[in-house]
């Protein structure tokens, strides 16, 4: 690969790539660029995302959450102040925080737990913002209501949007393209699940 990117002009710096394994239950193999070996990692940040051997997302959903936490967090001065309406924050927390949140989620292979953690974060800041405890019960939905106004969509409902826009993105490409292959191309046959990893979702 090295070689025939060297035809067009272009060349690999072994410093930048890394090698990530996947299903690879063999010996570790070893990469090498020139005479420089490519680096073994676990995980590895990729345009923004955070790229796992299993291919869940959980590990990137606990990134997400800690990025978005600390954008919540800058903005502590916005949300206790009394003379700024709650539709505001709400606009601000939507355009700062939970985008932040769900960087990437068109792609995301959710699982219950996943959607789970997304909606924990989403409900505690929502609350923190309107300023009602848990104790008050008051619930999820009626708390949105307050801050997001109309559009209070929980976070799941948002992530399903963006979905549903990516796959139409995707439905619309010329079939040749590699998105679209990825998304609609079948197991070909023979093929078996190893024990524990996950169907294609």
């Amino acid at each position: 690969m090295s070689n025939n990117a060297r035809m067009f002009g272009m060349r690999f710096s072994p410093s930048k790539c890394k090698l990530l394994l996947q299903d690879w239950s063999a010996l570790t193999p070893e990469l090498r660029i020139g005479s420089e070996v490519v680096e073994r990692v676990d995980n590895f940040t990729y345009l923004g995302s955070l790229i796992s051997p299993n291919g869940l997302v959980s590990d990137e959903i606990s990134a997400r959450i800690r990025k978005a936490r600390l954008a919540f967090a800058n903005l502590r001065h916005l949300w206790r102040r009394r003379d700024i309406r709650l539709s505001i924050k709400g606009r601000v927390y939507c355009a700062a925080v939970r985008s932040v949140l769900i960087y990437g989620s068109e792609t995301w292979p959710l699982r219950v737990e996943d959607t789970r953690k997304l909606l924990v974060f989403d409900h505690r800041c929502l609350r923190n913002i309107a300023g009602v405890c848990w104790d008050h019960r008051v619930s999820n939905s009626e708390v949105r209501r307050r801050v997001l106004r109309n559009d209070g969509k929980s976070v799941d409902e948002v992530v399903n949007l963006h979905r549903l826009r990516w796959l139409g993105h995707v439905l619309r490409m010329p079939e040749h393209r590699l998105p679209r292959l990825a998304m609609l191309t079948g197991v070909a046959d023979g093929w078996k699940k190893i024990k524990g990893g996950q169907t294609k979702t």
